[in-house]
């Protein structure tokens, strides 16, 4: 049986939407590093891109198939096993991009643990089964809200007429799938904060409540759409990616601007703009840095003058350990107009 799998160009941002995927369906970050281990043999290095993380208490490994070819699924049980023994690690993951059903039922067989993001995590050492596109099986638990789901939400919030409009309209609009909206529309269905129009053979949306009812409703749901962190040498402009973190804080409220600017992207983003732009991590002595934040959705989508939403600003800073930076953001939500 031959895996899918993308370009090895791909792999870093399947890794990131894998931890996107892991955050929002079970709130758990996997912390992923790449690591290319001096005791594991050359061959498997070749044949698999590997990421050390962490899935709750638990050690995991990240192993990725550079290019398909036929008898993977075979091959990787004797190539994962290998990477068990060699870095003591017992719970070890395929990535994949795509998983057709006969190769799902393969590995779900031989208690195979994958991960395809969006799609399904099975980990059968942990007892975690969850197929986001399953009949019968939960999108995400009760208190999690969908990447989706909650930019839709907060373009609501913030005064982006969506009411009544049809769901092709509004999947093109924020640049997601079809398939992805008519998922939100049943999340918010299932949450009682919407019900689908229906005209003819199209859905179409209409929220229950509104403006701070429905913040007070679902803010408690809501996560910080950042993903990842990374400190890198030089600036980054505006139309590439839109101000974040304090630098936003700093347009909207009283608080000073942090020495290093603070810029958001799509996290599948993040590998096209790194080999564009020739982005190297930051030096002790780098006179110019810039903090680029990687998000599970696209922070453009809801900007405005080159600066974040204000809703996904305080979503991403709530919970900041700086005292400065947990004021500016209550001081951002008390001038925040409903």
């Amino acid at each position: 049986m031959m895996l899918e799998q993308p370009p090895v160009t791909q792999l870093e941002a399947l890794a990131e939407a894998a931890e996107a995927y892991v955050r929002y369906a079970f709130g758990l970050r996997l912390e992923l590093t790449p690591i290319e281990p001096t005791n594991v043999p050359h061959f498997v290095l070749d044949r698999y891109k590997l990421w050390r993380g962490q899935l709750g208490s638990r050690t995991l490994v990240l192993m990725g198939l550079r290019e398909p070819r036929q008898g993977a699924t075979a091959d990787y049980l004797k190539h994962r096993d290998l990477v068990r023994r060699q870095l003591g690690v017992d719970l070890v993951l395929l990535l994949l991009d795509h998983v057709p059903n006969a190769v799902r039922r393969q590995m779900v067989e031989r208690q195979v643990g994958f991960i395809a993001p969006g799609a399904q995590l099975y980990v059968p050492e942990a007892l975690l089964d969850l197929r986001e596109r399953a009949p019968g099986i939960a999108v995400a638990p009760a208190d999690q809200i969908s990447p989706t789901t909650q930019l839709l939400l907060l373009a609501i919030l913030q005064g982006v007429a969506l009411e009544d409009e049809h769901l092709t309209d509004i999947a093109k609009r924020f640049d997601v799938s079809i398939m992805s909206m008519s998922r939100a529309l049943d999340e918010l269905e299932g949450l009682q904060l919407a019900k689908a129009r229906h005209v003819g053979r199209q859905r179409r949306l209409h929220m229950l409540s509104g403006g701070r009812e429905l913040w007070e409703m679902v803010q408690e749901r809501l996560q910080s759409p950042v993903c990842k962190v990374r400190i890198v040498s030089g600036g980054i402009e505006d139309p590439i990616a839109p101000l974040a973190g304090e630098s936003a804080l700093a347009r909207y409220t009283m608080l000073a601007a942090p020495r290093v600017e603070t810029r958001a992207i799509l996290s599948v983003h993040w590998k096209g703009l790194k080999e564009r732009l020739a982005l190297s991590p930051a030096g002790a002595f780098d006179d110019e840095c810039t903090e680029i934040q990687t998000w599970a959705y696209n922070p453009e989508i809801l900007a405005r003058d080159g600066v974040i939403d204000r809703l996904s600003l305080y979503l991403s800073v709530r919970a900041s350990p700086d005292e400065r930076v947990a004021q500016a953001a209550e001081e951002l939500m008390e001038t925040f107009e409903w």
